[in-house]
């Protein structure tokens, strides 16, 4: 028998690279809303184990997993959204709604997957939860945070990672959401896929859009957040769409162009 050859491993991941969300769509027409401002993060799967010793072992004990559990906790900061101070975070407040409900209504349908810049695209779950949200409270110099228990029902399903490099990307939210007919504001878009592989290849495809409208000008500055300047366009609402060198971004952010 020949020991392993050890081998060096690279930088290590940052907890920081999880995202979850939620789904406020249907089960079989997703619509993901990210949940931002997580402070904290923990998502253990936990085994029931049963004794299954016999007189064979010569006193060795012996279990064997009979089931499994999963939960996801998390603590999340009460942010109000950059582009209007009376609104907290989308995703945010989709788990607080569900959790004053009872039975079936208090009941998520979630994913969460790793996505730290340049890092791994490997793990990605899905699953339905029931949700506890609890204020933490604390004195008057402490900030507004929750802690935010999700408690599996059923299987945690592991699925495709949602950023494997060879999908469309999409987009949450637009910030600010509003702007002159006259274009011309810097627009905050916050999705995901914007890169592919790691490579900025929006800049060299058909970029940023509002609606037909491309973008005079845009930066990308990570695999979820890039900056647009509006272009010129008739009053009403509109769709806002990114390209990478897959394709279009699905439709869910959408900015309204007021006179």
């Amino acid at each position: 028998m020949t020991a392993t050859t050890k081998v060096p491993l690279g930088p290590a991941t940052l907890n920081r690279k999880w995202y979850l969300d939620v789904n406020t769509g249907t089960y079989g027409s997703p619509i993901w809303t990210g949940v931002f401002g997580i402070e904290d993060f923990k998502a253990p799967k936990n085994p029931n184990l049963a004794e299954d010793s016999d007189f064979d072992s010569e006193g060795w004990e012996s279990q064997t997993v009979t089931a499994m559990a999963w939960v996801i906790d998390l603590k999340v900061g009460r942010k109000v959204q950059a582009s209007d101070s009376t609104a907290y975070d989308d995703g945010q407040e989709k788990l607080r709604t569900l959790s004053d409900l009872m039975g079936v209504g208090n009941t998520a349908d979630v994913r969460w997957y790793e996505m730290e810049d340049d890092g791994p695209r490997v793990e990605a779950y899905r699953g339905f939860a029931t949700v506890s949200w609890v204020p933490d409270g604390g004195d008057m110099k402490a900030l507004d945070t929750v802690t935010v228990t999700l408690t599996g029902k059923g299987k945690r399903t592991s699925i495709t990672h949602p950023d494997s490099g060879t999908a469309v990307p999409v987009t949450y939210s637009v910030s600010p959401a509003t702007g002159p007919a006259a274009g011309g504001t810097l627009v905050r878009v916050v999705g995901s896929r914007f890169f592919k592989d790691g490579v900025n290849d929006v800049a060299v495809s058909a970029g940023v859009k509002f609606d037909s409208t491309a973008a005079p000008s845009w930066l990308v500055d990570s695999d979820g957040v890039l900056h647009a300047v509006a272009p010129a366009h008739a009053a009403g609402i509109i769709n806002v769409k990114v390209t990478n060198s897959v394709g279009a971004s699905t439709v869910m952010a959408t900015y309204e162009y007021t006179t």
